[in-house]
């Protein structure tokens, strides 16, 4: 039996959601108790998931098909066509911005004249040392 017999193709999908789902149980236990107060059990369980996890990635990475070896220098979309590359002096310009995103432009605008207007520019004393 090989990994990719262990757990069958029509199964994996929900074998991986439970496990997950158990994941976040876990994970959802320990915030409940808090650091000081989770149940021995609780550990006991963890170790067990996170064993079972790994036994889940090897399976993942048994069924996972590689045809070749990258080398790095392949593009990662290969043009089809010379539709797929860009020319940047035939980007047309944004369409204009309707009013909501103009009034949203201004509301931003005026925030950040009120963060500089608050920008404390008083040069520190002479004698200032950072303790840092």
């Amino acid at each position: 039996m090989n990994l990719n017999e262990i757990i069958p193709a029509a199964w994996r999908k929900p074998t991986y959601a439970v496990y997950a789902l158990i994941g976040v149980a876990l994970g959802a236990i320990a915030t409940a108790y808090g650091p000081e107060h989770v149940p021995a059990w609780h550990a006991v369980a963890t170790n067990v998931f996170l064993y079972v996890g790994g036994a889940f990635g090897l399976t993942a990475a048994a069924n996972t098909i590689v045809n070749q070896r990258a080398t790095g220098d392949e593009p990662i979309i290969e043009p089809d066509d010379d539709n797929d590359i860009i020319d940047p002096d035939e980007i047309e310009p944004d369409e204009e911005l309707d009013s909501l995103e103009v009034v949203k432009a201004d509301e931003q605008a005026a925030l950040d004249a009120q963060l500089a207007a608050e920008i404390d520019k008083t040069p520190p004393a002479e004698d200032y040392r950072p303790r840092h």
